[in-house]
């Protein structure tokens, strides 16, 4: 009976961690602010990157540091808790995902996971996370892209999680959360793959001005 009791435990961190997740930032945002919501615009998406096309850095800021902290508290709060039990750890990071990704206080409409994956990373392993968000700085530099270059950089990072932490439970649940990754921006993969991805007004591959 008691280890029935304590299972629940986890259990209601990781729902908990799935609603906190599901906290439609860019959507409440763009309502609240401007009367509209963001994913009526651009390219449909919620997140911070769809926000700062059609509203602006401050606001792209704001959205970007709520959707980073969905991801980071939860974990934080689940190591604090649970920190011999691995799947619980784990289980609570995904969990903040698919509620970013398919919110229930927002039709299940989410956005494309990045920064609250990089919340989970942060909360999970901090000084691997800034590598994480270095990496993405500058391939977002070299590449102009930052669909590309936050699915290469979270691919790597958790590629070297697989290989380097002694739980599987990790390293497996870090390669689950790219995969869902590169699965969100499965329409950004087909518009790199034509040439077509639209690209940042920064760093080499910039887009050429027009005559």
């Amino acid at each position: 009976m008691e280890q029935t009791i304590q299972i629940w435990k986890p259990i209601l961190m990781i729902v908990l961690a799935y609603l906190a997740g599901s906290i439609p930032t860019g959507v409440w945002y763009s309502k609240l602010v401007h009367k509209i919501d963001v994913r009526e615009l651009g390219s449909g998406n919620s997140g911070g990157t769809n926000v700062g096309r059609n509203f602006g850095g401050i606001a792209a800021i704001l959205v970007i540091a709520v959707d980073v902290l969905k991801g980071w508290i939860p974990i934080l709060i689940a190591k604090h808790l649970f920190p011999t039990i691995d799947w619980a750890i784990m289980l609570t990071g995904i969990a903040s995902v698919l509620g970013h990704a398919y919110p229930l206080w927002a039709s299940f409409r989410g956005g494309k996971v990045v920064a609250t994956s990089i919340g989970v990373m942060l909360g999970f392993w901090f000084p691997v996370a800034l590598i994480q968000v270095a990496l993405l700085a500058g391939l977002v530099f070299v590449t102009s892209m930052v669909s590309l270059s936050a699915m290469l950089s979270y691919t790597i990072i958790a590629i070297y999680l697989f290989f380097a932490l002694p739980s599987k439970i990790y390293g497996v649940g870090f390669l689950l959360i790219a995969l869902f990754m590169m699965y969100r921006h499965r329409s950004n993969i087909e518009r790199i793959l034509k040439g077509e991805e639209r690209r940042l007004n920064f760093g080499l591959n910039k887009p050429k001005n027009k005559d």
